[in-house]
This record gives structure tokens, sequence and C-alpha cells, in this order.
């Protein structure tokens, strides 16, 4: 009997293993108590086994679909997180891992995400000095599968790197953004008075930075490129544009290097995209605000965007059902943009839609070196485009007075640049983010066809869309009642796979009967298991006391049995999908507290029903007759065996 008890137990542990490789997590319903700020605006979570807290993830909406493999990487803070810093969420909103890093600041982090960096993930996120609104001074900090901080990158020439941007670049480069005050002459931008000597602006630049070096391989500055008089930013204060109050006419927020090694920018205050050629560093187009290149096929839709975030080339291939080839002409370039459309700036909202969208574009456009004649322009193409312009009164209509008039002073003639609106992506509730945001592209699996994640900046929301613009997955870190406050909110937020490995081992406290446990960082952990001991060290050894509990969100608890044999000292051990041990997860020892003392024989024999039935439900009812079936098979044969060496003795 203990060798069929034994077999049973691996049997069990391996059919456990094997049923968590594909889990499915259905969170827990949506509570409308929670939206209402009944808690506060950041409700949160407390554990018994940790003092860390997670937010009170409310699932509006879920599909197992979302249950990808990866996780959501933000980074919550506000007026109303009291530990602000980067975090990973699994895919049904429980935390798997957080931490506050603290500063002089407040330590609130910044665009916390999965890189590359010599072939390996790493975990970066900014952070430093953000008591000027809207962009501050710092670095980022690089971590490893264990959580360690092992580089932390800085700008070059003396300047300090902004908490908008870090790009790792295949060449092992860091692409960031820079804010530095400038003596500038304001005057175009409104400011009446003519004390140039007093005058001054945010300028804005690009950095690529060799990240083992420290030096900076390319610079570019907004202020020797683009006109201050192209922002939207009103200077119709007397107290700004000065050197106290610099004005801040342009305000980067992404930047993309892409495979022709030229450069991406999205600047807030033009409502503008720029694409900078790396060799001559001019601008060689412009998309949206006063200086647009492009003519609008989508009613005016594709360049009413403001205040926009998170500006990035796509490749095609991505998103195969959404961008169905053209008849391109030679000398032609198409390139997919995505972007986050603020449509608001705090509490401005004269220009763009009336709430936050992501939108997919197509551009159109000569390739650089290349000439291209209007007569090389297929004729369906000429007509679409002079029926735009001969229909735009009419078009645009649906717009807002001032959105029809910003679109139609901005709207580019030239038929040979064009963009269209492939997909919008708008929330089940209309959200208007006056701040920050992101869009990422999340490519497709094995399993799942290609998907959107935005998340939403100012407000604590993340809503992952199909590509044809469905919600599959809407996800609220803080209480509705607040957003547009300020109180909870992540500048960006990402999903990726990543394998966390804490060096840390997981961490178990008792409770009333039970045992619960936390790691924090672990993203392999699928079961539990109890054990118990006569001794806290490795001298006696550690007994297996219960059946493997599932992993349960970031804290697990595991029910203690009545009758615990022989053991003053119990703990809790962390098993992968395969049933093997995780490296460094069995947590700290804990006494029984005078628990019962019962032979190690009558606890086994009391818990034989119970393996019994966690194979059963395990591997199936037939499965474990053909596993009963070959046991006693090979326990006769092993019977007969020892009955024939008697036999010779």
């Amino acid at each position: 009997m203990p060798l069929l008890l034994l077999l049973l137990w691996h049997l069990a542990l391996a059919c456990l293993a094997t049923a968590q490789a594909f889990p499915e997590h259905p969170p827990l319903p949506y509570d409308p108590s929670l939206d209402k700020g009944i808690r506060g605006s950041y409700p949160v979570k407390k554990f018994v086994s940790s003092k860390l807290t997670a937010p009170e993830t409310n699932v509006v909406q879920w599909s197992p679909v979302c249950d990808d493999g990866r996780h959501y990487f933000l980074a919550p803070r506000g007026w109303k997180v009291p530990k602000p810093g980067p975090m990973i969420l699994a895919s049904d909103g429980s935390m798997i891992w957080s931490k506050h890093f603290a500063n002089d600041f407040g330590g609130q982090a910044y665009d916390f995400k999965v890189q590359k960096y010599k072939g390996v993930d790493h975990l970066t996120f900014w952070l430093g000095d953000d008591r000027v609104r809207g962009h501050g001074a710092g670095e980022y900090y690089m971590l490893n599968a264990s959580y360690d901080v092992v580089h932390k990158i800085r700008a070059g020439n003396g300047t300090h790197a902004d908490l908008h941007e870090l790009v790792i670049t295949p060449e092992g480069t860091a692409l960031m953004i820079v804010f530095q005050p400038l003596s500038f002459d304001v005057r175009p931008a409104g400011r009446k008075f003519n004390d140039v000597w007093n005058q001054a602006i945010w300028d804005c630049l690009i950095q690529e930075v060799d990240i083992e070096s420290g030096s900076v391989v390319f610079e570019w500055r907004a202020s020797e490129h683009l006109k201050i008089s192209d922002s939207y930013n009103k200077l119709d204060d007397i107290s700004r544009g000065t050197q106290a109050n610099p004005y801040d006419p342009f305000h980067f927020n992404s930047v993309q290097k892409d495979e022709l090694g030229n450069y991406l920018v999205s600047v807030r205050n033009t409502h503008a995209i720029y694409y900078v050629d790396a060799k001559t560093k001019n601008i060689i187009w412009t998309l949206g605000g006063r200086s647009n290149d492009f003519m609008d096929l989508s009613d005016g839709y594709a360049l009413n965007f403001a205040w926009q975030h998170d500006a990035r080339f796509v490749s095609p291939s991505l998103l195969p059902n959404m961008a169905a080839p053209q008849r391109l002409r030679n000398g032609v370039t198409r390139r997919l943009v995505t972007l986050f459309d603020n449509a608001a700036i705090d509490w401005d909202y004269h220009y763009g839609s009336p709430y936050s969208r992501g939108l997919l574009l197509e551009l159109t456009y000569p390739t650089p070196g290349s000439a291209v004649k209007r007569a090389s322009i297929p004729q369906s193409d000429i007509s679409h485009t002079e029926r735009r312009e001969n229909a735009h009164p009419r078009s645009m209509a649906s717009l807002s007075k001032q959105h029809a008039e910003k679109v139609a002073a901005v709207n580019g003639t030239d038929p040979k640049s064009t963009v269209r609106v492939l997909q919008s992506y708008k929330n089940p509730n209309p959200i208007r983010s006056g701040t920050q945001g992101s869009l990422q592209v999340l490519p497709s699996t094995d399993d799942n066809p290609a998907k959107l994640l935005i998340g939403y900046g100012l407000n604590p929301v993340l809503t992952e869309y199909s590509s044809n613009g469905s919600v599959l997955c809407n996800l609220h870190f803080g209480a509705q009642s607040a957003w547009e406050k300020g109180d909870v909110q992540s500048y960006r937020a990402y999903k990726s796979p990543w394998l966390g490995l804490p060096k840390t081992p997981p961490l178990a406290a008792i409770q009333n009967d039970k045992i619960f446990v936390t790691w924090n960082g672990a993203t392999e952990v699928r079961t539990w298991l109890l054990q118990a001991s006569e001794s806290a060290t490795e001298e006696k050894p550690w007994m297996t006391v219960a059946p493997p509990a599932m992993r349960q969100g970031f804290e697990t608890a595991v029910q203690l049995p009545k009758e615990i044999p022989n053991a003053k000292f119990l703990r809790l051990v962390a098993l992968d999908e395969e049933g093997e041990l995780c490296p460094n997860g069995i947590s700290n020892v804990l006494r029984t507290g005078g628990r019962t003392a019962a032979l190690l024989g009558q606890a086994t024999a009391g818990r034989m029903p119970l393996l019994l039935s966690c194979t059963v439900a395990a591997c199936g009812v037939f499965g474990v007759y053909k596993i009963l079936r070959w046991v006693v098979v090979w326990r006769r044969r092993s019977l007969d065996g020892a009955g024939a060496k008697r036999g010779q003795a």
C-alpha cells in the first residue's frame, strides 16, 4: 500500500501540473461599488503573508482570449496611491510583482515595460524628479529576471533623461527624450512684452545614447527644426514664457527608430507627428498640426487628433486583416501608424473628438528621393481624392464646428500624400484622458490573432481590443468616480511575456486554520505543496502533508489538515507546471503552534481518499482506471517474482 500511495501521489502532481499548463483564470465578477468609489479612488487588497498591497482590479469585461501567456506592465501613481511604483499584473488582473523605489520626489515610476538588451529580456522604467508637471529629470532603471538593478541609463551631454520614453535598439543604444530650458524669443507664440532677455522655452531633444559608453550617437533639437507658432499650447499668462517659468511649445512624448534608421517623433503641443531623416536631420514629412503634409481621406477623422501620445510605425504583417495591400505606384511608400489620441489636455476639450481613442492610420507618400507625378496616380485614386475635396464641407458635417475648422485649416491638398483611418478604438465608457496614454499592438500567437492594448494614462483603465475594434477585456485599477482627477493613473500600459525568477524566497504565514503564501515576482508557480517536519532544518525529513494547492493570484491560502504528523514545523514549496521545484521556491519555516502530533501512518491513511479524488479530478476516471490496472499487474508480477525467489531459497 505505501508503494501504491507514493505512485498515486506523484501521478496526481504530474496530472495537476499538466492541467495547469494552459490555465484559464476567470476573474471576479464586476463590482459596481468599486467604480463608485465606495472604498476610495484606489481600493486595494491586503495580504496575510506580505506587507504589500495590490489594486482591487475591477474586471468590467473579460475573455479567455486575454489569457495569452502575457502579463500587464503598468506603474500606478497619483494623489491616492500611497506607494507608487512599477507593477506586473496577470491577465486576470491579479498582482504578480510590485515594488516602491523610494526617492526624494515620491518614487513615482513611468514607462515600465519589458525590453531586450543583448538578447535578454529586462525590465525598464524611469525614476527621478517629476515635480515640473508633465515631464521630468531622472534616469532609467534596468532590472534582470531576479528584479536586481543591473544598469542605470542616463542621458548624455550633461542632460537628464525625461520620463516619457526609453527605447532600447537592437544595436545596444537607448533612445530618450530630454527637456531643457532655453533662452528663446517667445513673442511669436503670443507674449506681448519685448523682454527677450527674460524669455525662455522648454526645448525638447531626442538623444540616442550608447548604453555601455554613455556617448551620444544622435541628437535632434525641436528649437532648430520646429516653429513655436505651430503650437496649440496657448501662451496667455504673463508669468509664462520667462526664465523662471519657460513656455512649453513642443512637448515630445515618444520616439521610434525605424528600419531605415530614421526617427518618428510625437509632439503633443503641435498636434503633430514628425518623420526625421537621420542623416540630414531634416523633417521628411509632418502628420497633423499646422504644418501637416497629408490629405485626409477619412472625412476629417484622420487629422483631428489632438494632444496625442505614443505614435509608432507598425508592420502590416502584424495586422494582416486590417491592412489589405493596395495598388502601389513606383516611388510611393505605404506605412501604418498607431497612436493614442488624447483629444484633450487637462480639462481643455476645444480640439479633437469628444473622447480619447486609439487610431490605426494608413499613410501613403512619395518615397524620399523619388519623383512621383500626378499623372502616375491611378484614376480611381484621383477621383477619390477629388471627391474628398469637393465634398469637404459636407463630409465633415458630423465634426463639431471647431474640429471641422481645424481640419479644414490643416488638411493637405496634394493627393500624392494621403492618410486614412483603418480602425478607431473606443472604450465602451467614453473616456477623456487629458494626459498620458499608450497603444500597443500585441502580435498574434499560435492560439490568438493579433490584438491591441490601450492604457488610458490619466485614467486607471486597461482595455484589450481585437484588431477590428471590438472590446475583449476591460480592466479598471481605480475607481471610475476619480477619472480625470489624477488620483490614480499610469503613464503607459504594456503587455508582454515575462519570466520572473526572484532570489528572495516565498513568504508564508499562519492565520486560523490556513497557511497563506506570497512570492513577489514569481511567474512560474502553478501549485504549492504543504510540508511538515520535526526539525526546522534538513536534519529531519520534510513530508508532504496535503495535496498540491493551485496558485490563487498573488496570495494563496492552503487549508491546514486536521491532523499534522509528528511535526512542529511547516513550510510551503513552489512547483512549476512540470511539477518541479521552482528555484528558491521554499518558503520560510513556520511553527505549528502546538498543533496535533498524529502518527505519520494515520495521517497518510486518512489522506488516501483525498489523493484518489485529486488524481481522478486531474487525470480523469478512465486514466485512473488504467493506472490502477497497471499498478495491480505490476504488483502481481512482483509478488509472483518474490514467491519464486522464496521457492528457490
